[in-house]
């Protein structure tokens, strides 16, 4: 349960913005193109879905890291200030 939610808790901030980010610039560089009567070349595409790519990798990266975190805070008994 708490592995689920650690998960969620981990996806949502980091997959939100970057793909909001990534459709904006894209977008936005679609309309300067636009303006400018050109095309989008490929090395620009390839370079956008490299980098698609290591921020995935990065995100699955930071989610394997906190798992052992997780475990490490669950694993003992709770301490109080008695």
């Amino acid at each position: 349960m708490l592995d689920s939610a650690r998960t969620r808790e981990t996806v949502i901030p980091l997959a939100v913005p970057a793909g909001g980010t990534t459709a904006m610039g894209a977008f936005g560089a679609m309309q300067l193109n636009k303006l400018a009567g050109t095309t989008m070349n490929t090395s620009g595409a390839v370079h956008l879905v490299i980098c698609g790519a290591v921020g995935a990798l990065a995100m699955i990266a930071a989610i394997a890291g906190s798992r052992p975190l997780l475990r490490k805070v669950t694993a003992g008994p709770v301490r109080t200030a008695d």
